[in-house]
């Protein structure tokens, strides 16, 4: 016996969904043969497509910051002298207003000694005049506001020979640690590069430099301390301060040197001004 084929009818016989030849074809291949193709040929064209289109965008991209980047360089080399030449002016009016302040503390130093000149002489005329111009006298010294001589101990103190180390250049901290110590030695009056140390006196950091009395210094540092020299080189050596700074020196090779002296001037503070006054019982 012979059998037919699935889905064909027997020899002689018809199939009973002839009729529906159509719609079985439909069922059979729902996709055309030319769709398919064309399928299974679209990823790899689309592939290469977006591969073309992405180098596109890239060399295109690359383009345009190579542009930025040389428009930026070019504008950097054109201004480069502008700048400079700003900045060393800057540095010019820096300095000249330094210089100008200088001169304008001299003046007020010899312009407030003329005063206390002319107030002293008006106060000696009595007993109670003079006694009140003692006391005057020794609050002006107690506040930095009048110059002071006398025996004390000179020291100057430096960074360390190698200037790039940054573990070797005194901080402002350091300076403070230093003239406490020489404080709590039993100094009477102290300056620091011209700069005389008051209780308004303000040792801060700006940048790399130092500022006393908010003025810039460069090293070295030359402190003066007028006080017992007796006393003042051991306690100095034992007080915080100096175990500081000795530790300075022997770890990171910063520069100090401490002699006595006979006779040291540490000038006025030329920023003091009376602020506030009132007469007794009133």
């Amino acid at each position: 016996m012979t059998q037919s084929p699935p889905g064909q009818a027997p020899p002689g016989q018809r199939r009973v969904d002839a009729s529906m030849s159509l719609l079985n074809n439909l069922m059979a291949h729902p996709l055309d043969e030319g769709y398919a193709v064309a399928a299974r040929a679209r990823p790899s064209q689309g592939g290469k497509a977006n591969k073309s289109r992405h180098r596109i965008i890239l060399v295109i991209a690359l383009l345009f910051l190579g542009f930025l980047l040389a428009v930026a360089a070019s504008q950097n080399y054109r201004s480069a002298p502008e700048a400079e030449k700003q900045r060393k002016e800057l540095i010019t009016r820096i300095n000249t207003a330094d210089g100008r302040l200088t001169d304008l503390r001299g003046e007020q130093i010899k312009l407030a000694d003329e005063v206390r000149g002319l107030q002293a002489g008006g106060l000696s005329n009595t007993s109670e005049g003079a006694a009140l111009q003692q006391k005057l006298n020794d609050l002006e010294l107690q506040v930095g506001a009048v110059a002071v001589t006398g025996p004390g101990l000179k020291a100057v103190v430096d960074d360390a020979k190698d200037s790039d180390d940054k573990q070797g250049r005194l901080l402002d901290v350091d300076l403070q640690q230093f003239v406490n110590g020489l404080w709590t030695a039993g100094a009477e009056a102290i300056s620091v590069n011209g700069h005389r140390l008051t209780t308004l006196t303000a040792i801060r950091g700006a940048g790399s430099a130092i500022t006393v009395d908010y003025s810039s210094l460069t090293p070295p540092y030359t402190v003066l301390a007028i006080g017992d020299t007796a006393t003042m080189p051991a306690r100095f050596a034992q007080s915080s301060g100096g175990q500081w700074v000795q530790y300075l020196v022997s770890n990171f090779h910063v520069r100090m040197t401490i002699t006595t002296e006979d006779s040291l001037l540490v000038p006025a503070d030329a920023t003091i001004a009376l602020r506030y006054a009132k007469v007794g019982g009133r």
